[in-house]
Order: C-alpha cells, then sequence, then structure tokens
C-alpha cells in the first residue's frame, strides 16, 4: 500500500519543508489503473501537485471496485491534508468512507496516516447524516421521504428545498420527522396548479438552531428528481368517487333502518 512521504514533515514542528522518507519505509498499493500508479509515483516523488492531478484522472473512470476508489479517495485527501487545505481533506475522506466504512491502513502504515483515519472516523460516528428513502405505496404523490441521524441532537429542522426546473428557484416546505437520535422524516412537494402530471427536482436539508446546514442529501447544484404521472383533481379520481359512494351507500343504510314502517 501507498505510504505518502510526508509523514516525517508533518510530525517535526521545526521542518520548514518536507522530508521523504526512507524507501524502506514506503507503503505498496496494489497495482491499479494508470492514472492511479502515476498519481502514487508522483505522490512518492513529492509531486504533490501533479499528483493530486492524476487521482483526479483516476477518480474520473468509472466502475472501478469501491475498495480501490475509496482507497484513492483518501490518498488524496492525505495529500491535500499535507498541502494545507483541511477543507478538502476532509471532504475527500468521508467520501472515502461513505464508500468503504470499513476502510483499514496495514500496520507499516505512517501515524499521521493512521491519526487522519481515525479522525474521520470520529467524525462520521458523530456527525448528522440525512438520506432520502423510498416512499412508500400508501403515499400520496410527490411524497418525499427521508432518514434523519443525529447522535448528538444538533438538527433542529429538516427542510425540502424543491423546485420545477433543474436551476431553480427552489422553495422550502419543512418536513415532518419522528423519532429520537433516528429519525423518519416526510413531506410532499406542492404540485403546479391543474397539472396532471409534473417534474420536480429536489434535496434535502438539515439544519441546526442557527440554521446552519449540519446534513443534506443532494444540492441546488445535484438536485434529485421526482416525476409524478397521472395526478388527478379529487373530482377525478376514482379513489375519491368509491369512497364518496361508500359513504352515500352508508348513510342511506342508516336513514332506511331508522326509519318507520310504512302504514298498513
Amino acid at each position: 500500500m501507498l505510504a505518502f512521504a510526508l509523514f516525517a514533515a508533518l510530525s517535526a514542528a521545526d521542518a520548514p519543508y518536507l522530508h521523504p522518507l526512507e524507501p524502506t519505509a514506503v507503503l505498496h498499493a496494489e497495482p491499479g489503473p494508470k492514472p492511479l500508479e502515476e498519481a502514487r509515483r508522483l505522490a512518492d516523488q513529492l509531486r504533490y501537485e501533479e499528483a493530486v492531478v492524476e487521482y483526479q484522472r483516476y477518480l474520473a473512470l468509472e466502475d472501478r471496485p469501491a475498495a480501490e476508489r475509496a482507497l484513492a479517495l483518501f490518498e488524496l485527501g492525505f495529500i491535500h491534508l499535507v498541502l494545507g487545505d483541511e477543507a478538502n481533506a476532509h471532504a475527500r475522506g468521508e467520501q472515502a468512507l461513505e464508500i468503504d466504512p470499513n476502510l483499514t491502513l496495514p500496520k507499516s502504515a505512517p501515524e499521521r496516516q493512521r491519526s487522519f483515519l481515525a479522525g474521520l472516523v470520529e467524525s462520521a460516528r458523530t456527525r448528522a447524516h440525512l438520506s432520502t428513502v423510498v416512499a412508500r405505496p400508501e403515499d400520496p404523490p410527490a411524497t418525499v421521504r427521508a432518514h434523519l441521524k443525529d447522535p448528538q441532537g444538533k438538527v433542529k429542522k429538516v427542510l425540502l428545498r424543491h423546485a420545477l426546473s433543474a436551476n431553480g428557484p427552489f422553495h422550502s416546505t419543512l418536513l415532518l420527522c419522528t423519532g429520537e437520535a433516528e429519525k423518519e422524516c416526510s413531506g410532499q412537494i406542492p404540485p403546479p396548479l391543474d397539472a396532471q402530471a409534473f417534474n420536480a427536482w429536489y434535496f434535502v436539508e438539515a439544519l441546526d438552531d442557527g440554521s446552519r446546514t449540519v446534513a443534506a442529501a443532494g444540492s441546488a447544484t445535484t438536485p434529485l428528481q421526482l416525476q409524478v404521472v397521472g395526478r388527478r383533481a379529487w373530482y377525478q379520481s376514482p379513489v375519491t368517487w368509491g369512497v364518496a359512494g361508500a359513504a352515500v351507500m352508508a348513510v342511506a343504510a342508516v336513514v332506511f333502518l331508522l326509519s318507520p314502517p310504512p302504514p298498513r
């Protein structure tokens, strides 16, 4: 497995630049596609900016094994960490754990890598997580359901952001959530007037008491899509007419039973 040769520099507070490790300390990853092998070679040579480009080329490939992709994301995140870009470092690391929650490093991995992974795992354990789930058969049309994990109780409300165009504008609807640490949330996208079928784009956000986003499923730039076909007005719905007919028959039966018998 690959060892990034920055470990010594990061652990030495007085080092003004990064020092390569001895060759015997380098980890060797399993062989992968050419961009991945090139990225690791460049990282071993401390050519980190070039390595970032090759990692991105690899990540653009489709149908790569999940474990391989997760490890590549972690390696890229570690390079970002070394380069001082903590936001991208943690973003890539979190993506790696989403793909492979059981991501592990060999015993020979540098301590700095181990600490980085341990921090990511702890963050994943305690942070809120929001995901959409399939609507139930009995749900009304345009229903959106979401599952929220909130171990620290930071989430105060969950909003459904929806639009009739992929580019917005997005409007907000409050989702109703039930449960404690794990909640089931649901709500409906308001349909356009007089539309029997429509497409909607949406994403879901969990906000804290300061209206800051702590978890999301989708985004304004990568919204999810919902297609509603054959939506009928209430007076055109056979279900409505069936219920109404049953109610009329029930009332008629009650009136019949309570009516006095006709005179003989």
